[in-house]
C-alpha cells in the first residue's frame, strides 16, 4: 500500500519532469538572453511607437539574439492593455503615450531550452505608473524571497502574493498569472500544473513566478515573471 508522502512525491517527481539530457545551466542562459531581448526592447520602444510596432521590434531583437522561435506567443502590452490576462484580446493596437506603461513577455527558445521572463516600463513622469512598475517588481521578490527561505507549498506562495500587493495597495490578478513550469522545450509535453496549485514547495529550476498586479480604479496594471532559481 502507497503511503501519503510516497504518493506526493512521485506526483512532485512526475510535474518537475525534464528531458534526458537537460541541463540546468542551458535553461539559465535561456533565461538571460531572453531578458537581455527585453532590455534590448524596450530601448526601441518610445512614445508614438504602436502596440504592433512593438511586437515587430520584440521580434526582430529577438531574432538578432538567436531565437528566432517562441513557445508561447509574445505579449507586448501598452496602456490599458497592461490589465490583459494572457491572450486576451484588449484595444486594438493601441499608441504608446507621452505618459504610459508597457510591458513585455516573451517565450523565446534558445538552443532547445525555453526562456520565460516579463517586465514592465514606465516613460514620462507619471508617478502612479512608476510606482506600479516599481511594486511589482518588489513584490516579485519578496515572495521570491519567502520561497527561497521557507519550506512552503506552491499554493502558500500565491496566498504569500496576494497577502503582500494588497498591503501595497494594488489587486493581484491570477487569471493565467499564477506561475507555471518551464524546461528543455517543450516542458507542455511533460506537465501543465501551474505553481498556485502545488501541495509542495516548487523546486528550483522548473517553475516560473508571475505576478500581475493592477491599480483598484484606474486601469493601470504591471507584470513581472521570472525563473526560481
Amino acid at each position: 500500500m502507497k503511503t501519503l508522502d510516497h504518493v506526493k512525491s512521485t506526483t512532485n517527481q512526475s510535474a518537475e519532469s525534464v528531458g534526458t539530457n537537460f541541463d540546468e545551466a542551458s535553461l539559465k542562459l535561456a533565461r538571460d538572453k531572453t531578458l537581455q531581448v527585453i532590455i534590448e526592447s524596450s530601448k526601441q520602444i518610445k512614445p508614438g511607437c504602436s502596440e504592433k510596432e512593438g511586437r515587430k521590434i520584440v521580434s526582430e531583437v529577438q531574432s538578432q539574439l538567436g531565437a528566432p522561435k517562441s513557445w508561447h506567443p509574445p505579449q507586448i502590452r501598452f496602456g490599458e492593455n497592461t490589465l490583459l490576462p494572457f491572450g486576451k484580446l484588449g484595444l486594438e493596437n493601441p499608441i504608446l503615450k507621452e505618459d504610459d506603461i508597457f510591458f513585455i513577455d516573451i517565450g523565446p527558445i534558445f538552443d532547445g531550452y525555453e526562456g520565460d521572463v516579463g517586465r514592465t516600463f514606465s516613460i514620462g513622469n507619471n508617478s502612479i505608473m512608476q510606482a506600479c512598475v516599481n511594486d511589482v517588481e518588489q513584490i516579485w521578490h519578496e515572495v521570491h524571497e519567502h520561497w527561497r527561505v521557507n519550506n512552503i507549498s506552491g499554493v502558500a506562495l500565491y496566498e504569500i502574493a496576494k497577502k503582500v500587493t494588497q498591503e501595497k495597495g494594488w489587486l493581484l490578478n491570477l487569471e493565467k498569472a499564477n506561475g507555471h513550469r518551464i524546461s528543455d522545450f517543450p516542458h507542455a509535453a511533460k506537465i501543465r500544473s501551474s505553481i498556485d496549485s502545488l501541495d509542495y514547495k516548487p523546486s528550483p529550476n522548473r517553475w516560473i513566478l508571475e505576478i500581475q498586479i493592477r491599480h483598484p480604479r484606474l486601469p493601470i496594471g504591471a507584470f513581472y515573471e521570472d525563473l526560481l532559481k
